[in-house]
C-alpha cells in the first residue's frame, strides 16, 4: 500500500490519517497553501535551454518586470478556477481555467487541490500544481489567452503528491514530492519511488531523473520535501520531516542540491522547529526565512516548535541566525504554508486559529530587526487566510481570506508611516464564488 506524510491542521483529518495509515492528500481539507512567490526568477533564456541561466531569486516583490497576479480559487474538494488580476488586485480574468475544462481530446481536468510554485519566471507560462490524488500533474497555462499549452504527470503509477516545481533553465525543472510509494518496483528508470526531487524537461514536457531525498531525511522520518526555491546558484528544500507513523517529526530541515550536478551537497538543521515548509529569499541580505508549523500531532504543545527562522546563505556553510518564535504572538503556531518578506524590514506570516474559529486565523507583520510583532488583520473564521504577496515598491500587501461565513476576498493592506490600512477588497472569481487561496506575481 502507498504511504503518505500526514500534513492536516485539521484534527479531525489528522486522526483520519493516523487512523487509515494513509492520506491521499498531506493537505487535509482544506488547508491553505503559500504559493506567494513574490521570489521570482527572471525569464528563461530559451536561446540557451541546456546551460543554467543567471537568476536574480530577489524578493521582486512585483515590479516592473511582473505583469500581474494569478489566483487559484478552490474549495478543496473538486472546484479550482483560475482567476487573473492586475498589479493593483483588479481583476482582469475571472475563472479563465476551470476544473473540467482542457484541450480537445484531453482529459486535462484540475482537482480541487491546485496551488502555484514558490518562483514563477516573469513573463513565462503559469504552471499549476494539481495535488489532487489521482491527479498528481503539472500544466503550463498560457497567462494571456488562458489556454491550456502542456501537461505533465509526475505520480508514475502512485499518488505522488506533488508540491513545487523550480524552473532551472527553458529545458530543466525540479518537482518536489511530497510521498512515498511504499510499493515503488526496483526498476531505475521508472522514476516511481518517490520521496524525491523528480528532473523534468518542461519543454517536451518529460520526466529525465530524480534525486532521492531520503538519505537527507532525519533519523526515523520520511522526507515529505515541500517547498523549493532557487537562490546563490543552489536549490533549497524544505522538509516537513513527518514519520511513517505520521506522529513522529524529526527536527526542521532544509535540504541544499546543486543544480549543476543534480547532487546534494548539504543540509541546514533549524534546531528547536518541527514541520517546516514555506520559504522566501531576500537577495539583497542573502537571507533565507523559513516557516514551520510544529509538529500537529504534539496537540496543544504544537506551537513550542513553531517559529520563522531566518538562515544567512552570505557564509559558508549557511547559519541559523535568528528565530521568530510563537510565543511572541501570543503562542499561536505558524502556518508552514504561508510566507513573504517586504524588503529586508519585515516578514509576513500566519497563526493558524483553531476548529472553534476561536481564535481564527491572523495575519502578521514580524520586524526583521528583533521588534515585537504587529497584527495586520484577523480572519473570522481559522484555516481560512492562504497566501501572502508582497508588492515592495508600493508597500502594499495581499492576502487571501478564504471564509465560509463570511464573503471570501482577496484582501488588501497598504503601509503607510509605519501602519497597515485596508485599502480594498476583492473578489477574484466573482463566476463560480469559490474563495481564493493561492497567489504569485507572473
Amino acid at each position: 500500500m502507498n504511504r503518505y506524510c500526514a500534513f492536516s491542521i485539521y484534527g479531525v483529518a489528522l486522526s483520519a490519517c493516523f487512523g487509515l495509515g494513509a492520506c491521499g492528500s498531506d493537505s487535509g481539507a482544506p488547508v491553505a497553501d503559500a504559493s506567494a512567490s513574490e521570489a521570482a526568477p527572471p525569464p528563461m533564456d530559451s536561446a540557451s535551454e541546456a546551460a543554467l541561466p543567471p537568476m536574480d531569486s530577489s524578493a521582486d516583490g512585483g515590479g516592473s518586470v511582473q505583469r500581474g497576479i494569478v489566483v487559484v480559487n478552490g474549495d478543496y474538494i473538486g472546484s479550482t478556477a483560475i482567476s487573473f488580476l492586475d498589479r493593483d488586485g483588479n481583476l482582469v480574468k475571472d475563472g479563465c481555467y476551470t476544473s473540467g475544462t482542457g484541450a480537445t481530446g484531453l482529459a486535462m481536468t484540475l482537482s480541487g487541490d491546485v496551488v502555484l510554485p514558490t518562483q514563477l519566471a516573469p513573463g513565462g507560462p503559469v504552471i499549476l500544481i494539481d495535488r489532487g490524488q489521482n491527479f498528481n500533474a503539472l500544466t503550463w497555462l498560457d497567462p494571456t489567452t488562458c489556454s491550456y499549452l502542456r501537461q505533465l504527470t509526475v505520480g508514475t503509477g502512485f499518488d505522488s503528491n506533488p508540491h513545487d516545481v523550480v524552473i532551472l533553465s527553458a529545458s530543466k525543472a525540479y518537482v518536489t514530492r511530497y510521498a512515498e510509494n511504499g510499493a515503488a518496483t526496483a526498476t531505475p528508470d521508472d522514476f516511481d519511488d518517490g520521496d524525491d526531487l523528480l528532473i523534468i524537461d518542461p519543454t517536451q514536457p518529460k520526466i529525465l531523473g530524480r534525486i532521492d531525498l531520503k538519505p537527507s531525511a532525519p533519523a526515523g522520518v520520511l522526507p515529505c520535501a515541500d517547498r523549493a526555491l532557487f537562490a546563490e546558484g543552489k536549490v533549497f528544500v524544505s522538509l516537513n520531516a513527518i514519520g511513517i507513523d505520521f506522529k513522529t517529526y524529526g527536527t526542521g530541515r532544509i535540504v541544499t542540491v546543486d543544480p549543476g550536478t543534480d547532487q546534494v551537497t548539504g543540509t541546514i538543521d533549524l534546531p528547536g522547529t518541527k514541520n517546516c515548509g514555506a520559504m522566501t529569499y531576500l537577495a539583497a541580505e542573502k537571507k533565507l526565512l523559513v516557516a514551520c508549523a510544529g509538529a500537529y500531532s504534539d496537540g496543544a504543545q504544537q506551537s513550542d516548535h513553531s517559529a520563522i527562522v531566518t538562515i544567512d546563505l552570505g557564509v559558508s556553510p549557511p547559519s541559523v541566525t535568528s528565530q521568530v518564535a510563537a510565543a511572541s504572538v501570543g503562542g499561536l503556531p505558524f502556518s508552514n504554508t504561508t510566507l513573504a518578506a517586504l524588503d529586508g524590514s519585515a516578514a509576513f506570516a500566519v497563526t493558524l486559529g483553531n476548529l472553534s474559529n476561536l481564535p481564527p486565523d491572523r495575519l502578521w507583520s514580524l520586524p526583521l530587526s528583533g521588534a515585537l510583532p504587529v497584527r495586520v488583520f484577523e480572519s473570522t473564521e481559522a484555516f481560512a487566510l492562504g497566501a501572502v504577496l508582497v508588492d515592495t515598491e508600493k508597500s502594499r500587501v495581499l492576502v487571501t481570506d478564504g471564509t465560509t461565513n463570511t464573503p471570501a476576498s482577496l484582501r488588501v493592506f497598504d503601509l503607510a508611516s509605519g501602519n497597515f490600512t485596508a485599502s480594498q477588497t476583492v473578489k477574484t472569481n466573482p463566476a463560480q464564488k469559490l474563495p481564493p487561496r493561492a497567489l504569485a506575481w507572473y
